[in-house]
């Protein structure tokens, strides 16, 4: 199996290789990142629904009514409920300012300082200082499954599929909205190399001069996001490096004063700067992008401090309502801990453990963490690094946080450490405690089998992970439980292709889209 990049939403990734069989380790390996699953940590309770591209399962947005744009912008941070994107604001509300506050470089000040005071039309950057990205897909993806399926089972079954296709939708964010919520993520794509012909930025337009605007940013974002849904790494980088750290001139409001009257800020949202950071980490290249991480972090350090000096977030004298500055030091205090949560993830993928367990101290330190959920991640860093008896101390203070019955977590925890102890009989007790409680966690769902596989019970586990299949397809023909139900029908038998096909069905049947990983792990 091939390396597994570390998610947005956990913290863990790929352990370090066993010395078992080729097959066992592919089981330990798919498993121990489901084990390690701990996005809901991250606090984003209030994040709009639609944004969160990187979840394993699908979601609903609360308002189907809401502007595309509205919802898939701005994915981290606390108390987002303020900070949904509307490009059709002109000079924009305070909350508008607050949200697309930024401080640029120095060359990029000193450009935008030009812009404002020359007369109009008259001031040309130089051609470096601008952002000129383009389409480099020469066509459309097609439909992966629906050929999978026409090769190995049959031109008859390919036909009964039916999923939303680029052309069945409206050419709008209303189209958008509608493809990503049901999961055609490469029609998305398809849909958003249109939409960016619109703006000149379609195939064949790298290199050439074109004007930004915060729509045609979002669905920059929002191609590169599902690029990186569907594992298409290569392209994500190379249609994203135009855009640098967004820090070019013609990113921000003031290079258009007669368009934006006067506006401040960056036009590229927060999510987009974050999603750009991470990109590296998933390309193989998590040095460098840490090194943007901290950047980011920097940067927001230092407005924050901008902000408790009663200064504006780039560092001027611009007045704000005490209740404005307030909001304002809550967002940044906010998208500071995001960014925070992603330099674990950095620290995780170059197995910097000391790193790691450091930020998460400072996550701990912050006013209104979530101490309890802090504390079992760190338990679970220590459990990473073998620390067992630091795994229990943690544990254990989490535990005396929450207090009352063990909720899902706390059984998850108890069974992590039985499985560190190598005592899978009473790891499976805890896992199918937790799963009583949530009956569709996929997570729990493959621990339990993990732990029948260990206690020589290969049939049980594969039951139970073709058992949450057949209950509930939608939610479970996810990648980790198919990689790891794919990896128990080899041990089983030579006959495990057929039921490999099967499954094959089953994805054709509920899922628009798969990685390519799964496609190659059934019929290859």
């Amino acid at each position: 199996m091939s390396d597994i990049s570390p998610s947005l939403s956990q913290y863990f990734g790929k352990p370090e290789q066993k010395s078992k069989s080729t097959v066992e380790e592919d089981i330990t390996n798919a498993v121990t990142e489901t084990t390690n699953q701990i996005h809901d940590i991250q606090p984003e309770d209030n994040e709009p629904e639609v944004c969160r591209l990187f979840a394993e399962t699908p979601v609903q947005p609360k308002d189907p009514t809401a502007v595309f744009f509205d919802l898939i912008s701005n994915s981290g941070g606390i108390n987002l409920g303020d900070d949904n994107f509307n490009p059709r604001v002109g000079l924009g509300t305070e909350s508008d300012r607050r949200r697309d506050a930024w401080i640029p470089s120095e060359p990029t000040r000193q450009c935008l300082i030009n812009c404002a005071t020359a007369s109009p039309g008259s001031y040309v950057p130089e051609k470096e200082l601008l952002t000129m990205p383009g389409v480099l897909l020469e066509e459309d993806l097609s439909d992966t499954i629906g050929e999978a399926v026409t090769i190995y089972i049959g031109e008859a079954e390919a036909t009964q599929r039916r999923i939303l296709t680029a052309t069945d939708v409206t050419q709008d964010e209303r189209g958008l909205r509608e493809l990503v919520q049901a999961g055609a993520y490469r029609a998305g794509i398809n849909l958003t190399a249109r939409l960016l012909t619109i703006y000149g930025q379609g195939r064949g337009r790298v290199g050439h001069i074109t004007k930004h605007s915060p729509h045609s940013l979002q669905l920059w974002y929002t191609r590169i996001a599902l690029l990186v849904k569907i594992k298409n790494y290569a392209i994500a980088q190379a249609e994203a490096e135009p855009f640098g750290q967004l820090d070019k001139p013609d990113l921000f409001y003031q290079f258009y004063p007669e368009m934006y009257g006067g506006r401040p800020g960056s036009i590229a949202s927060f999510s987009f700067r974050l999603l750009l950071a991470e990109l590296l980490m998933h390309c193989g290249k998590p040095k460098q992008s840490l090194s943007k991480l901290f950047n980011i972090l920097s940067i927001i350090k230092q407005m924050l401090n901008n902000l408790k000096n009663g200064l504006c977030e780039d560092g001027s004298p611009t007045e704000i309502a005490k209740t404005d500055r307030t909001d304002s030091i809550r967002l940044w205090f906010g998208r500071e801990g995001r960014v925070m949560h992603s330099i674990i993830n950095c620290a995780l993928a170059l197995k910097d453990y000391e790193l790691a367990m450091d930020v998460l101290g400072q996550l701990l330190d912050r006013d209104g963490s979530p101490k309890h959920s802090l504390l079992s991640a760190l338990g679970r860093l220590h459990l990473q690094i073998g620390d067992v008896a630091g795994a229990e101390v943690c544990f254990n203070e989490a535990r005396e946080i929450i207090g009352g019955e063990a909720g899902v977590r706390e059984l998850v925890d108890r069974g992590l450490i039985a499985i560190a102890q190598n005592n899978f009989k009473d790891a499976y007790t805890c896992f199918q405690q937790a799963s009583t409680l949530e009956p569709s966690n996929v997570m729990i769902l493959n621990n339990m089998a993990v732990c029948l596989l260990y206690g020589g019970h290969l049939k049980d586990a594969i039951t139970v992970l073709e058992s949450a299949i057949t209950a509930s397809p939608v939610q479970a023909l996810q990648e980790s439980l198919l990689l790891n139900l794919c990896t128990l029908y080899d041990m089983e038998s030579s006959k495990g292709r057929l039921k490999k096909f099967a499954l094959l069905k089953q994805i054709a049947k509920y899922q628009a889209d798969a990685p390519a990983q799964i496609l190659e792990k059934l019929y290859g």
